[in-house]
């Protein structure tokens, strides 16, 4: 059971893929620690699904495992359209060769598992997305590139997504897309993180038993690379570092950025506003670095810094401390002998 977005994200002066996750697993026990969104072997695509696991997981192994050892299909010239049909026919072969059928009504043999599978086109200069069905009636897996150009470019699939009123699990979360755009007046078509929101409202919701756990995020860039994200979860206040649906502690956790579930915006490490102090760096390597970074107003930090500045002055600072560290160490020690 499962909720999964793909969305075309503006950000001003360009635009990004996302894709987000629940992380929940269920069939007969519920397990809110299953991967559902797959980094791939190509960094310029992602995959992920909703449906029975059974069907998904050997699915999207074969893929990885075809995506690593054959060159052509491994080949950035491969264009993510030609990517997607090798895909598709992959999985039709795959099902297809399922046999010793189980006693019973077998009729959706195949089509227990449907995917998001999306990337970077080169050839179209544009990301695209498209949704992977086994077509029953035919025998084979269909794709079907749906965005919702109203509201934004963005695609949900999930399960159930069946005609039950109340329980489509695509239409609930559409519902609530379409809500959160409409208080906000949003009706231009550019999609901001309001897909990410849907999913944190539904993975909080106890009574959406189907959605359930930390969120799973990954981006794509036209760049034709990929990042993956962590999030606090539930709250940054009363949570944990999760990451593709599993808790660390602050020891063990990957290092990459980690979202805010409740602003859908990534936590900044925090940096000194001013540094009043600054010949105390002066030994520092760096220290020309930290002059620029902190030529504001009375030692005030620079408004416009590239987050790889932050970054250089975040390890700045803790290899600064941590020598500070040793040396007050090594002098209580030298301290206790004399």
């Amino acid at each position: 059971m499962t909720l999964c977005a793909a969305w075309i994200r503006d950000t001003g002066d360009s635009e990004e893929l996302i894709f987000c996750t629940d992380s929940t697993l269920t069939g007969g026990e519920k397990w809110n620690h299953g991967v559902k969104l797959f980094e791939l072997p190509r960094k310029d695509c992602l995959i992920c699904f909703a449906g029975e696991t059974y069907r998904a997981y050997p699915l999207i192994l074969n893929l990885i495992s075809a995506l690593k050892h054959d060159r052509k299909l491994n080949n950035s010239m491969l264009d993510i359209h030609d990517v997607l049909n090798r895909v598709a026919d992959n999985f039709t072969e795959l099902v297809n060769s399922i046999f010793d059928l189980p006693f019973g009504n077998n009729e959706n043999i195949g089509s227990e598992a449907k995917f998001l599978f999306g990337g970077w086109s080169w050839k179209d200069s544009k990301f695209r997305v498209w949704r992977l069905d086994y077509n029953v009636g035919i025998g084979a897996f269909i794709e079907t590139e749906e965005f919702l150009g109203k509201i934004g470019k963005v695609a949900f699939i999930g399960d159930p997504d069946g005609d039950n009123l109340g329980t489509n699990i695509p239409e609930i979360a559409l519902a609530k897309l379409k809500e959160i755009r409409t208080n906000s007046d949003s009706f231009d078509g550019k999609l901001g993180m309001e897909p990410m929101e849907v999913v944190v409202k539904m993975c909080r919701d106890s009574g959406v038993r189907e959605v359930d756990g930390a969120l799973q995020i990954g981006k794509i860039y036209k760049s034709g690379t990929n990042e993956f994200f962590g999030i606090r979860w539930p709250s940054v206040i009363n949570g944990k570092h999760t990451f593709l649906g599993k808790n660390y502690d602050i020891f063990t956790r990957p290092t990459v950025k980690y979202f805010d579930p409740d602003s859908c915006e990534i936590l900044e490490e925090e940096l000194p506003t001013k540094l009043p102090m600054l010949e105390d760096f002066e030994k520092s390597e760096g220290f020309e670095f930290i002059l620029d970074a902190y030529s504001g107003e009375e030692n005030g930090l620079r408004s416009n810094l590239s987050e790889p500045e932050r970054n250089r002055l975040i390890s700045i600072f803790k290899e600064y401390s941590y020598k500070k560290f040793l040396d007050n160490l090594t002098e209580s020690q030298n301290g206790e002998y004399d």
